[in-house]
């Protein structure tokens, strides 16, 4: 709320970034009109975070991304880098989700996105609020991502069993795809790097050749 009340007083443009966990999952892909329904806390607190965006300004707009991977320091700062300790960890049996579906999006790709949609709100002056969606387009469970990134490097995926049935603890929606018919009737498309090369150029550094 501090922020953006300091974006109004200094006449400043607001993006805020939320999540495709404000959705249930149930009736994929999600357009911009489709009425939210998180499931867990996290979904709950973005969407209450949006909430918050736009009761201080219309003018500002939210964008809506799913899980993000990129450059990391260390394989735990990523939901999807540390998937690789697991595999590196191979004398431990252990259950990956082959349920939930995800669609791992670059942050590389992220970032040239939100460069453009900046560039057309600021310097050509069109009217860029509310929501937005933006995806990567891989449908993926976690365990396509172990799979991917084991054949990738050669690994052993052995002692990995794939669990396709839904999290017993926190709940997740089951699809939760994101469609991003808004940003491109715009004309503001960018690229998606397929995950296979994304997240080979990521875990490079943390895998021994």
């Amino acid at each position: 709320m501090a922020l953006c009340k300091a974006a109004v007083e200094s006449s400043s443009w607001l993006l805020y970034i939320s999540t495709d966990y404000v959705f249930d999952g149930t009736s994929p892909p999600y357009n911009v009109t489709d009425a939210p329904n998180p499931l867990n806390k996290y979904g709950l607190s973005k969407l209450q975070g949006e909430k918050a965006v736009q009761s201080i300004s219309s003018d500002f707009a939210i964008l809506r991304v799913p899980l993000l991977y990129g450059q990391v320091e260390f394989l735990e700062e990523s939901a999807v880098t540390i998937l690789l300790k697991s595999i590196l960890n191979s004398g431990v049996t252990l259950h990956s989700s082959h349920y939930e579906r995800r669609y791992p999006t670059h942050c590389d790709d992220l970032a040239s996105l939100i460069m453009l949609i900046s560039e057309k709100k600021c310097f050509q002056q069109e009217k860029i609020s509310g929501v937005f969606h933006w995806s990567g387009n891989d449908n993926m469970t976690k365990y396509d991502m172990m799979i991917a990134m084991a054949d990738i490097f050669g690994l052993d995926m052995s002692h990995i069993v794939a669990d396709d049935k839904s999290n017993p603890g926190t709940k997740r929606p089951y699809n939760a795809h994101l469609s991003s018919e808004r940003l491109e009737n715009l004309g503001i498309k960018v690229d998606r790097t397929p995950f296979r090369n994304g997240i080979k150029d990521v875990l490079c550094p943390f895998v021994s050749s």
